[in-house]
């Protein structure tokens, strides 16, 4: 009798081979490489988002798509393109409700041809959704309601704005922000809630602080120290013994630590105290408190010069600076000192006290020249001074070949403004100064006369990347009281040379006398405007047109001005451009140059 279950056995493993074969064969043909590896492609689109109002959604999905970051690969399945187009629909369906749209659909559509597919990832968006209720939640003890108020109504984050998770987010490093500028140091976020309705189609997000108690300004602890004075940094801050902690006013301490060169590390750290009081450490390094300088510059109309500087940031160590320098040109050698007491008598106001010899011979006049003043100067804002000081000054000219002593005792006052982004460079902001000085010339002719000016300067960047930017000048200036003649004539306005008119020599823009010579004037009137442009990272050029004029009368014309044109190059370096200028008079003179040259560190203006 024939062995049926044997058989059977026999069958049934032959069936399951066959499966099992058939299993692997599928598998396999599924995960190798297609034949013709090389030809198999495809193309991805988005369908739905044609609207300016999806750019950045379009922007985002591009970036981090991996359909996108794999075009280039050889892919070694279709199981693998059906895991990359599906993981670009859930990502685009995660982009989509960044942006507020919690009702979109998102689907994919695919068609083949031979070994190319073209991939449609198409979207639905329906209706952004907007912010709803926005809920601060403090846990106890909470912040008065006036606090709360003000901290709710700086929020960026509005009733009926889109419901962009990007701005959810930020409010809530909104509120830890603001938190320590109304007393509270140590908040911390302890869960953030946000709930989508979407029969409103709305956001409704929930921050949950712990704000803890509010903290008074405790005590002020100071490391590092060496050479510096502990009680001098006690003197950069000025809040009492029951000020509120306020992170406005911790930050004014470290930009102060860092305007007074004289660390190079500042740390502020803040920690608990005793009885709801934040005590601050303050952690410092200190630099090299000394400081050796040279520069140098060559021009055409004034020749070459130099200068060398030293200067001590931490003198009697108190953060007191002296500042002593040498310059010498062809037409003007002088030393100088300054010394300064910062935060005199109140924060942000610096005593000075400022001596100078000088002995200049131009074409305008040969002088000698001692002078001293003391004054001060008050930071009232960041972009506000004023200043004033009280001057003396003893000079011995010789105008027109013919000598004259004067005593001078001058009033100076005035104030600056400076918006600018940089010292040396800048691309953007206004500046803006001006000084009135009473004088009166104890000599052997007494008399007395007012001396103003006004200078300005503005920056505009005319592409965002400030590659290009336009730059403006101007100068205004009287003299009230005394003609011409009577005035010393190192107190007389002149223009021309490369700190005023490039193109013409300098002091010469403005009254001649018979053998040629600059006469200076009473007004003076002067305008420029250059275009600079970066080429590279170390390269750019400028061009320029200048003009202007000085006046015998006591108010500017504000006509027969003197114009000149000129182009430069800048070679920008770590800390300042270095500037070479060329410069050409349009109504030149008889017998002036028709091109003057400069070579200086720093930008013309």
């Amino acid at each position: 009798m024939p062995d049926l279950k044997g058989r059977a056995r026999e069958g049934f493993s032959a069936i399951l081979s066959s499966m099992l074969f058939g299993f692997f064969l599928t598998v396999f043909l599924g995960c190798a490489p297609l034949s013709a590896a090389e030809n198999f492609s495809y193309d991805a689109k988005i369908s739905g988002l044609d609207g300016g109002e999806f750019a950045d959604i379009r922007a985002t999905f591009k970036a981090t798509s991996l359909l996108e970051a794999r075009r280039s690969d050889v892919l070694v399945s279709i199981s693998n393109l059906r895991r990359l187009i599906k993981s670009d629909v859930r990502l685009m369906t995660r982009i989509l409700r960044s942006y507020g749209y919690y009702g979109g659909r998102v689907s994919e559509r695919v068609a083949r041809n031979g070994d190319h597919f073209d991939i449609d990832i198409h979207v639905e968006s329906g209706a952004q959704y907007t912010i709803g209720d926005v809920i601060i939640d403090y846990q106890d003890p909470p912040p008065d309601a006036q606090i709360r108020d003000e901290i709710y109504n700086s929020l960026t984050l509005v009733n009926g704005g889109p419901a962009i998770s990007e701005n959810v987010v930020m409010a809530e490093a909104q509120i830890l922000n603001i938190l320590p500028e109304y007393g509270f140091p140590f908040a911390q976020k302890i869960n953030r809630e946000v709930v989508v309705d979407h029969s409103h189609q709305s956001m409704n997000p929930t921050f949950i602080i712990a704000s803890g108690p509010r903290q008074k300004i405790g005590e002020v602890r100071v490391e590092g120290l060496g050479t510096v004075k502990e009680s001098y940094i006690h003197t950069l801050y000025a809040w009492g013994g029951d000020a509120y902690y306020d992170q406005k006013l911790i930050e004014g301490l470290r930009s102060e630590l860092d305007q007074s060169r004289l660390f190079s590390r500042v740390s502020i750290e803040v920690v608990p105290g005793v009885d709801d009081h934040a005590d601050v450490v303050v952690a410092l390094t200190e630099a090299e408190h000394r400081t050796l300088g040279i520069s140098a510059g060559y021009s055409t109309a004034e020749g070459l010069g130099g200068e060398v500087s030293w200067e001590h940031r931490n003198i009697f160590h108190r953060g007191n600076r002296l500042k002593l320098t040498a310059h010498a040109a062809e037409i003007e050698q002088s030393l100088a000192s300054r010394f300064e007491i910062p935060n005199f008598s109140r924060l942000d106001q610096v005593l000075f006290i400022e001596g100078a010899l000088r002995r200049q011979d131009t074409a305008a006049y040969y002088a000698r020249v001692a002078e001293a003043r003391i004054g001060l100067e008050r930071v009232i804002t960041p972009r506000l001074a004023l200043f004033g000081h009280v001057e003396f000054e003893y000079s011995d000219i010789n105008d027109q070949q013919v000598n004259h002593q004067y005593v001078l005792a001058s009033l100076p006052m005035g104030a600056r403004w400076d918006s600018s982004d940089d010292l040396l460079d800048p691309s953007r902001g206004l500046r803006v100064s001006g000084f009135v000085a009473p004088t009166n010339n104890f000599g052997a002719q007494n008399f007395t006369y007012l001396k103003s000016e006004i200078r300005g300067s503005t920056y505009y960047p005319l592409v965002s990347d400030e590659r290009l930017v336009l730059a403006v000048r101007a100068r205004l200036g009287t003299i009230l009281g005394a003609e011409t003649v009577t005035l010393p004539a190192t107190h007389r306005f002149f223009a021309g040379g490369g700190g005023s008119l490039r193109g013409f020599s300098f002091q010469k823009v403005g009254p001649l006398d018979a053998a040629n010579k600059p006469l200076g004037g009473r007004s003076v009137a002067e305008i420029a405007t250059e275009g600079r442009w970066r080429l590279s990272e170390k390269i750019g050029v400028v061009a320029f047109v200048e003009g202007g004029n000085v006046y015998r009368n006591k108010f500017p014309q504000l006509s027969g001005f003197r114009w000149a044109v000129g182009a430069g190059v800048r070679y920008h370096t770590s800390f300042a451009p270095i500037r070479f200028d060329m410069a050409f008079p349009l109504n030149r003179r008889p017998g002036e140059s028709r091109m003057q040259f400069y070579i200086s560190l720093g930008q013309a203006f």
